[in-house]
């Protein structure tokens, strides 16, 4: 069902009820549908209308009329009862369904007017008020077409006319009827071809809807696709200069040579941050680009390591830092808060103009109220409305790169919205700025013994990484750090180099040259060293489907750029829980 007929059809109109044949067959279709949900209340309602009659008739009536009447009455029940389990057959043709729902009507209409005859001929005065509800119960309530449910109710009341010619109940009480029934089914089949016409123009205009929302999810899946081939592409260049201004900064050398690493890697990471921020943004703006993935875990370790990551350049600012976080837990992403955190310290580091950042946490019922506070310059209530606008700095007008690109915040906002986190900000011009989010609180086991990433490594690593100058530059990183290394391109040389020494620890790209990604490379290195070692998966694309494959296969994925100061952590929790299994 294309757009253009659809549309070609909204020009020419539908006056006569009638679409093209292609049209026509899924409007029936859709009518069928709505039969089928109506008959669970129409058909008793039907079969009630016809008993209750048949009680009044033996209340009301001589016995030889009452019995003279029912077989009318159970040839209607039966007939009802046939075109309601008919219908509701899931292998009926849709052609033939409301042919049969209308059969079902029509001879209900037609026991009625004879019924009313029939009593006429024994002396009976039985009132054809029962006619007119059954006309009424036909336009109002069954949905029949406006061409069926015509010709039906305008059938058995011309019989219902007939028979009284027929008989010779002729004079001014039979025309008067005549003239009742007569603007009864007129009224009906105005209203039922008004009704009519108004479904065809709605379901043509959902059919319309229904194919713009289909055109936008694949317009939105197509973004997607593109994100993370973009977001691949330049976060492998991205990740390797990072690695290798992180081994000039060890390497030293001269006052001039540390003071050019440190500025390079102080710029890798800013490229990095925008970058994040910009994909970031892009998918959350996506439906269905970002999606909470929550469970239960400790706080603490969290918000201990976001603290640790920001300390350097709190300090370089004159900045304290403080955390306050007894042992909690909550449910919640930790990926997507640890996100949302980041961005309102990075936040505070860039535009408060503070001397004291404040992350503190405690218990409130049965709610975690985590709030990070600065005693910076504040926001009016006129900037606390803009803040949260995308591409939005208030202490920025000249767009310093330095300072971001104004995303923070509007991230910050639509995670607390995915993760469904109330967030509050709290502010006055010269009284700081306060950011309240409420997490559910949850309980969680014990926590692990904490592991000093600050020690030398130890450990044999396995690197699976296709990419040449990644691979030089993360591998020459793990040996600066006491590890190691065997490097490799592809899935058979690491399987060659796993024979010759079994690793303590696989390292692999997400995505490889061959087939297959690498979950499924490191298992099959798994299975042929004949456990279950450790694993890091290196990826451009954290989506939550990647994190629901890695958490079964108790696989850790890290994000490219890789953070130096993280790796080196997950590696020492790694290695020393390896080692001590060993």
């Amino acid at each position: 069902m294309s757009e253009r007929l659809l549309l070609a059809q909204q020009r020419r109109g539908y006056r006569s009820l009638r679409f093209v044949a292609e049209l026509e067959a899924g409007f029936t279709e859709h009518r069928v549908q709505r039969i089928r949900r109506r008959l669970p209340l129409i058909a008793p309602t039907a079969a009630l209308f016809q008993l209750i009659y048949a009680l009044l008739d033996f209340l009301l009536m001589p016995l030889a009329v009452s019995l003279s009447v029912l077989p009318l009455r159970l040839l209607a029940l039966v007939v009802l009862a046939l075109s309601f389990f008919y219908c509701r057959r899931a292998e009926a043709p849709p052609a033939r369904v409301p042919l049969v729902y209308a059969a079902a009507y029509w001879v209900n209409g037609v026991s009625v007017a004879l019924i009313v005859h029939l009593c006429w001929q024994q002396g009976v005065a039985m009132p054809y008020d029962g006619l007119f509800l059954v006309l009424l119960f036909g336009y109002a309530l069954l949905g029949l077409s406006f061409r069926a449910i015509s010709l039906c109710s305008w059938s058995f009341c011309l019989l219902f006319i007939g028979i009284g010619v027929l008989f010779g109940e002729t004079g001014g009480e039979l025309a008067y009827q005549g003239l009742f029934l007569f603007c009864a089914n007129l009224i009906g089949s105005v209203g039922t071809y008004m009704q009519e016409h108004g479904q065809r123009g709605a379901w043509l205009n959902l059919r319309l809807l229904d194919l713009a929302r289909q055109r936008a999810e694949a317009d939105d899946a197509r973004k997607l696709r593109l994100l993370a081939a973009a977001s691949h592409d330049l976060r492998q260049p991205l990740n390797a200069m990072g690695l290798y201004a992180e081994h000039l900064v060890a390497q030293g050398g001269d006052q001039q040579t540390r003071r050019i690493s440190a500025r390079l890697a102080a710029s890798v990471e800013q490229l990095g941050r925008l970058l994040q921020s910009l994909l970031d943004y892009t998918r959350l703006t996506l439906p269905g680009g970002v999606q909470a993935r929550p469970h239960a875990f400790a706080l603490s370790p969290l918000l201990e390591r976001l603290i640790a990551e920001v300390a350097p350049e709190a300090q370089q600012q004159g900045l304290q830092l403080q955390l306050h976080c007894d042992e909690c837990g909550v449910y919640s992403d930790p990926l997507l808060l640890e996100r949302l955190l980041r961005n309102l310290l990075n936040n505070a580091l860039l535009h408060a103009q503070a001397q004291h950042l404040h992350l503190s946490v405690r218990r409130e019922g049965d709610e975690i109220v985590l709030e990070v506070a600065d005693d910076g310059r504040g926001l009016s209530e006129a900037e606390q409305a803009l803040v949260f606008e995308e591409f939005r700095q208030l202490d920025n007008p000249g767009r310093n790169a330095e300072r971001g690109l104004g995303l923070g915040l509007a991230i910050v906002r639509q995670l607390a919205e995915v993760l469904e986190h109330p967030l509050r900000l709290h502010s006055r011009p010269g009284a700081g700025t306060r950011f309240v989010l409420r997490l559910p609180l949850a309980e969680v086991p014990a926590p692990a013994p904490r592991i000093d990433a600050a020690q030398a490594l130890h450990g044999r690593i396995l690197l699976l990484e296709d990419d040449a100058t990644g691979c030089e530059a993360l591998a020459g990183l793990l040996r600066r750090w006491g590890c190691q290394v065997q490097a490799c391109a592809d899935l058979a040389s690491a399987l060659q180099a796993l024979r010759q020494e079994a690793p303590q620890l696989l390292i692999s790209d997400y995505r490889l040259a061959e087939q297959g990604d690498g979950l499924q490379a490191i298992e099959r290195l798994r299975e042929a060293a004949g456990q279950m070692l450790p694993a890091l998966l290196i990826t451009a694309d954290l989506s939550p489907e990647l994190h629901e494959r890695c958490l079964p296969a108790h696989v850790i994925p890290l994000g490219k750029p890789l953070l130096p100061a993280r790796l080196r952590q997950v590696l020492a929790t790694q290695l020393q829980a390896r080692q001590a299994l060993n």
